[in-house]
């Protein structure tokens, strides 16, 4: 594992992540953060082209919302909302409704998936940045809005939900002219209202409820403290976001942007794992597997430890760090290789190999060596604190003995009382007809 520095920041490399966008609060910021950044880019890029007949294209921010109680639960929600965004929006969609797509110009769309928690239970919505062949007019987004809240309402009866009311189902927000590419953002926001379009589809991790609503997270820090209904909250949270995606591209749309602009093309476990070490880091400290299992991983709080001081004091900091564990700088934790990917290493570099390589073998022998002479030192310590502990000892194994030996002839005896009433009992047992018999044949004989 190597330590990495870099401006005011450190992070890990060759650590395994997660990429988790919903549960995970480690991987969650480093994935919405580049996802956020991406979506940017293809708001202001698809903003900035204009089409053949010379209007410029545009993009507006859908939010669609369901009705809730507190006795229905995450999962059964989600279930709903998956159900009816495939009737009115998605692959089951009326033919009506994909001409009436068509008709507005709709190009494609992005959806981002929320859900937070207040007084009547679970909260859960899609933010989607619908992306149009041309800037719609406020006229324009009121007819898309109308539209967007019929095909949703109706979705939503039909897979079981509550029909919700067009003020607080649908709400289409259209960005001014030039502000396409912030879009995005809103997709992830906090709720100071100052946050752009892509934050509000992608930044979940960073908001805090309204109303009395609270985010996952929030529900997770009062899990922490003890709360036992927020555990249970976050259980159920768990479970149930647990391979929801953070964000769903429509069909063909990623094909019309990247003529447009360059998407980022890796997963979510990767984005996660990269952004732990950053390209713009530099190595500082590399740390053998031997060290990072033995001496980092088992002890909690060490690797957030090395963080800090690496962040703090870069080298300087590591280094006072593990030598105040007992650990050896050169030895148990070495500087970093700066060999090029691929390059073979040099004499030099060989050399230094090999002579860490026989002092770490030098120092496994010093290191066995001290922790023999410690634990001899504390027994010796423990036998001077209890002079009699020896002698104490001495009865209680005379006294065991003398127990065991009184069991074993007390068994004895047992056993061959036992057979003395046996053979008493045969002797005074009456004889059978057959032996009778015999008897007196023998008699007559």
């Amino acid at each position: 594992m190597t330590l990495k520095t870099g401006a005011n920041a450190a992070g890990w490399e060759g650590v395994a992540t997660c990429g988790s966008v919903h549960v995970c609060p480690v991987c969650m910021p480093s994935v919405r953060r580049v996802r956020a950044a991406e979506l940017a880019a293809a708001g202001a890029a698809w903003e900035s082209v204009d089409v053949e007949n010379g209007k410029a294209r545009g993009l507006v921010m859908v939010t669609l919302t369901m009705r809730h109680y507190a006795r229905q639960s995450l999962s059964l929600l989600v279930q709903r909302q998956r159900e009816a965004w495939k009737i009115s929006f998605g692959q089951n969609a009326l033919k009506t409704t994909k001409q009436i797509r068509r008709g507005l110009g709709v190009v494609g769309y992005v959806r981002a998936w929320e859900t937070t928690h207040g007084d009547n239970g679970w909260h859960t919505h899609f933010h989607v940045a619908v992306f149009l062949e041309e800037r719609p007019d406020a006229q324009r987004v009121r007819l898309l809005e109308r539209l967007i809240y019929r095909g949703w309402a109706d979705a939503l009866e039909k897979v079981g939900a509550y029909r919700p009311s067009q003020a607080h189902a649908v709400r289409v927000d259209a960005p001014a002219a030039g502000q396409a590419g912030q879009i995005a953002k809103y997709l992830m926001k906090g709720q100071d209202g100052k946050w752009s379009a892509a934050q509000e589809m992608v930044m979940a991790h960073a908001k805090t409820g309204r109303k009395g609503h609270r985010m996952p997270l929030q529900i997770a820090r009062g899990a922490v403290a003890g709360d036992e209904g927020d555990v249970e909250l976050w259980r159920e949270y768990e479970e149930t976001a647990t391979g929801i995606r953070a964000l769903y591209w429509s069909q063909g749309l990623r094909a019309k942007l990247r003529d447009l602009v360059e998407l980022d093309d890796r997963q979510d476990a990767q984005v996660a794992a990269d952004e732990e070490a950053g390209p713009d880091k530099k190595p500082a400290a590399h740390f053998p597997l031997r060290t990072w299992y033995g001496h980092v991983v088992k002890v909690p709080g060490r690797r957030l430890q090395l963080v800090h001081a690496a962040e703090r004091w870069s080298t300087s900091g590591i280094r006072t760090t593990i030598e105040s564990w007992g650990l050896i700088w050169g030895v148990d934790v070495t500087e970093p290789e700066n060999l090029p990917k691929g390059a073979a290493p040099t004499a030099a570099e060989v050399l230094r190999r090999l002579e860490r390589a026989d002092l770490a073998e030098r120092a496994e022998v010093w290191r066995r060596e001290f922790e023999r002479q410690d634990r001899e030192e504390r027994l010796k310590r423990k036998r001077q604190a209890n002079p009699w502990g020896d002698a104490f000892r001495a009865l209680e194994q005379d006294a065991d003995d003398r127990r065991r030996h009184e069991e074993q002839e007390t068994a004895q005896e047992r056993h061959e009382a036992y057979r003395a009433a046996l053979r008493r009992g045969k002797a005074n047992r009456p004889a059978t007809e057959l032996q009778t018999a015999m008897e007196r044949f023998r008699a007559a004989s």
